[in-house]
């Protein structure tokens, strides 16, 4: 039983006495003392029904505590394993970003890679359109037998230039050609790998890269470009936007203004 269940228990006693003792010595009635005797009886006994009361609900209290108590450590040990698990997820996090910054730096450097690759393959690509150039001049054979052919064409032409030399000019002078002028005429053209033959060539001052008008009948028909040149000959492509129409052996050369 608890302290404040005796105290309780005490007072109420202690009341009926002196209900009854007040009674007694007031009215001086045994029948009085006697009911008041009984009603301190039955107050003892409402007090005892509290104090039972009293006592059930402690029980239950200190029965909810204890329910309490385990909550409290229930949540005690989830809040430990959540903290736990945070610094587990922290820790990834830290991991994702490690692996985040390799995988940009290998990205970087596959860019980098693959940059090099693609100047590898356009040179690849420019290497195979001069090779297709390249085949489409001829078969070796072919290009040995077009060699031979400058060369003859070479040949005869220096020797007209040589004799040419000796009956227009002195020994050892050049003639330098002015805009407009002449400087020689169209030997042959090529049909099939379309080049033009002039017969003047590095000797007289023509080098690759060097543009002419064509006349004919002293009437422009077009424009030709050095692509090579020999001691007296050069080889040369028609320049398709000055020439609409073929041109021919013969065709005047002339230094564009």
């Amino acid at each position: 039983m608890g302290k404040v269940t005796k105290i309780m228990l005490g007072l109420n006693i202690l009341a009926g006495i002196a209900g009854i003792v007040f009674g007694m010595g007031v009215k001086g009635d045994l029948k009085s003392a006697t009911e008041e005797k009984q009603a301190a009886v039955a107050k003892a006994a409402e007090a005892t029904g509290s104090t039972s009361k009293l006592q059930s609900d402690n029980q239950k209290l200190t029965s909810d505590i204890q329910i309490a108590q385990g909550q409290i450590a229930k949540a005690t040990n989830d809040l430990v394993v959540a903290q736990q698990a945070l610094s587990s997820v922290q820790g990834g996090q830290g991991q994702m970003v490690t692996d985040l910054q390799a995988a940009q730096a290998a990205r970087a450097t596959l860019q980098s890679e693959l940059a090099v690759a693609q100047g590898l393959a356009d040179k690849a690509t420019e290497l195979e359109t001069a090779i297709a150039d390249y085949e489409a001049l001829g078969t070796p054979e072919e290009l040995r037998k077009m060699k031979n052919r400058i060369k003859k064409i070479d040949e005869d032409e220096a020797a007209k230039a040589a004799k040419a030399a000796k009956a227009e000019k002195p020994k050892g002078t050049t003639a330098i050609a002015k805009p407009g002028a002449e400087i020689g005429a169209i030997a042959s053209y090529d049909p099939k790998f379309k080049f033009y033959v002039i017969n003047r060539g590095a000797d007289h001052g023509i080098k690759a890269g060097d543009e002419f008008n064509v006349l004919r009948g002293g009437n422009l028909v077009g424009k030709i470009k050095i692509k090579q040149t020999q001691p007296t000959v050069s080889i040369a492509d028609a320049v398709k936007a000055f020439t609409r129409q073929q041109l021919q052996a013969g065709d005047k050369v002339a230094k564009a203004n």
